[in-house]
């Protein structure tokens, strides 16, 4: 009988480091480099039923936690492994973007998103003949999706969720366009699991296109993926690009891929766990609660089309990759708002708005719900103009609630700056609109859940009235005595500091 224990293993002092020259190719690679540099955790014992989801909350709510890598899980054979909160520190970003560690800044980060969007071409993938995906194969009565130790992510989940940071591998029926999004995988039996999916979404699109002519859908679900491929499945990317020449591009050398034996399908070849099999569009199965990305339970007791597996891949001692949201900010809150907040700022510059000095998506708004955009303004009505395209660019259109524009002298990065911003220069009646039925879904907490698919969007104008914008009132502190200050006298703050006055 397993011994029951609950052990954890606390980083080592953190170190400074700089990337290697060769990128990390997956997962395994990934997880020893953020152990390296002292940001991994491996935890034992921890049960799949209620024990893996708590900490897993407990890790999103913690500012700078660790990724963890829990091991040993009651019930499962050793090496059975699940990995969570990979991207939630600057530091670990950092390493899924094979960055030095002198860029886990804000500012570096942001830096690099503006210059993947701005100049890196798509990198295609490489096409394998085998790869380690290929260790383990399962075919048959020997598919069990529950022989993988997936948690019940939050106490009142309608099931285990074994995607939750999933790739959802789907080809458009009518072109070489492959998509690969996160979408949620519930597990309805040893061989069947859900795909739910917002309408709107690319995977949506595309399996509508084969449900209309009654075709099955060839379908692929990585649960095992590294972040950065990941995070280019969570990415807002425009309709028709390949998410892995996305990811190619990013880490600046092509990923590695091989064809599913029964769909045909491209995935990983380096991945963790794959699930091969079709989804059956006569076939419908109730799906969800499920603890949804904004802190409330989705819908309950919705409807899916049922993807009937055929094949299950993995590696030995397969990792399981999880990101199961909940209250924000979350894991994928915090790699995502640059991401975003840099997606956001190119298609302003692309629709002609000019002198856009910055775009932030706040992680605690789940950097879906609130974006900021900081402009000096050049002319009347440049601040409408500004808050409307916004609010609609492919970036932040889906449930999105509130945009607000400022003007250049706030520090977009700092919501008392930006609260300041909406509290002393923001009249109601001047300076607010609402756009009505915009793009929603079925997801939206605010809307009766007879009416969801639209809602309204706030459009606030925090800047200073154009007309009288000379005229508005002084400020006792600018950005730039702020600077200067902490740069004199900052060393007030560290209690072991000593007087640089006195050297």
């Amino acid at each position: 009988m397993q011994e029951e224990r609950d052990e954890v293993t606390v980083p080592a002092a953190r170190q400074s480091r700089t990337s290697t020259a060769r990128p990390w190719r997956d997962a395994r690679e990934w997880i020893e480099r953020v152990r390296d540099i002292g940001e991994l955790s491996d935890v034992r014992g921890v049960d799949w039923q209620a024990g893996i989801g708590a900490t897993t909350q407990l890790l999103d709510r913690t500012e700078g936690a660790p990724s963890v890598l829990f091991d040993e899980v009651p019930g499962y054979e050793a090496g059975r492994r699940v990995l969570v909160n990979c991207n939630g520190t600057l530091a670990r970003q950092a390493v899924t973007l094979g960055l030095a560690a002198t860029q886990a800044t804000h500012q570096g980060l942001r830096e690099f998103w503006r210059g993947v969007l701005a100049g890196r071409a798509p990198i295609p993938p490489v096409e394998v003949e085998n790869g380690p995906v290929f260790e383990n194969v399962l075919r048959g009565t020997a598919v069990d999706l529950e022989a993988f130790p997936v948690p019940v992510w939050h106490p009142n989940d309608g099931g285990r969720y074994i995607g939750t940071a999933s790739l959802n591998v789907l080809k458009d029926p009518d072109t070489p366009w492959v998509n690969v999004g996160t979408y949620r995988n519930q597990i309805f039996s040893r061989n069947e699991l859900g795909m739910w999916i917002s309408p709107g979404k690319h995977g949506r699109l595309i399996r509508e296109r084969y449900a209309a002519t009654g075709q099955r859908v060839p379908v692929v679900v990585v649960v095992g993926a590294d972040p950065l491929l990941f995070l280019a499945a969570a990415a807002a990317i425009p309709f028709g690009t390949d998410e892995f020449a996305w990811a190619g591009a990013v880490r600046g050398e092509a990923i590695e891929i091989v064809r599913g034996p029964i769909t045909g399908l491209p995935f990983p070849a380096r991945a963790e766990i794959v699930i091969e099999g079709w989804i059956n569009p006569a076939r419908w199965h109730e799906e969800g609660p499920y603890g949804e990305f904004h802190g409330y339970y989705g819908i309950g007791e919705g409807r899916t089309p049922v993807i009937e597996v055929e094949a299950i891949y993995h590696r030995d001692d397969p990792i399981l990759l999880g990101c199961p949201q909940g209250k924000p900010p979350h894991e994928d809150n915090r790699v995502l708002a640059y991401l975003r907040a840099a997606q956001v700022e190119a298609e302003l510059a692309s629709a002609g708005v000019p002198r856009i000095t910055g775009v932030w998506c706040p992680p605690v708004a789940a950097e879906r719900f609130l974006t900021v955009v900081s402009v000096n303004q050049a002319y009347p009505g440049h601040a409408t103009q500004a808050l409307t395209v916004a609010g609609q660019t492919g970036a932040a259109a889906y449930m999105a609630r509130i945009v607000v524009v400022v003007d250049s002298d706030i520090d977009i990065f700092d919501m008392n700056d930006v609260l300041w911003a909406i509290m002393t220069r923001v009249d109601p009646e001047r300076d607010t609109n609402v756009v009505r039925r915009a793009w929603s879904g079925p997801l939206d907490p605010a809307v009766h859940p007879d009416e969801r698919g639209f809602n309204s969007r706030l459009l606030i104008d925090a800047t200073r009235p154009w007309e009288w914008r000379d005229r508005f009132a002084e400020p006792v502190v600018t950005a730039a005595m702020a600077a200067a200050t902490r740069r004199t006298w900052g060393w007030i703050l560290d209690p072991a500091a000593t007087d640089p006055r006195r050297s």
